[in-house]
């Protein structure tokens, strides 16, 4: 027989494990998964990284509703919900429609661009040259 008491207990027990485990890896597969739709890799593989990105922030919601099963109202809780569910439409975008998702990062990429050289133009300029 199933016990969801057991898995609540091993859930609070080792929850600073499961979160120091879970939580960088939900962000590098996301990441990855990001990087795989910027670059055009086959759908293959952008679905294969989102499905286990997706294990990974469900396993998280599961985690923080363990601990809202009971009680626990913390900040902390609610970070980790924001980030999980956060993660989790990223890699729903990426799998629904991963053209969009390819134009907003290259606004994006350009936007830091631009910015980054209109910082470093404006300090060439502030800073007098010493001889």
């Amino acid at each position: 027989m199933f016990n969801f008491n057991n898995i609540i207990e091993f859930s609070h027990l080792y929850c600073i494990e499961i979160c120091v485990l879970i939580v960088p890896i939900n962000l590098l597969s996301s990441l990855q998964l990001i990087i795989f739709t910027f670059l055009h890799r086959p759908k293959k593989e952008i679905h294969l990284m989102a499905l286990v990105g997706s294990f990974y922030a469900l396993m998280i919601i599961l985690h923080v509703g363990s601990w809202f099963i009971v009680g626990v109202v913390r900040i902390q809780t609610f970070i980790l919900l924001w980030f999980a569910s956060c993660c989790l439409i990223i890699n729903i975008w990426a799998v629904i429609h991963n053209s969009s998702m390819r134009t907003t990062i290259k606004f994006l990429q350009q936007f830091i661009v631009k910015f980054i050289n209109s910082i470093t133009f404006h300090n060439q300029q502030i800073i007098p040259k010493t001889k």
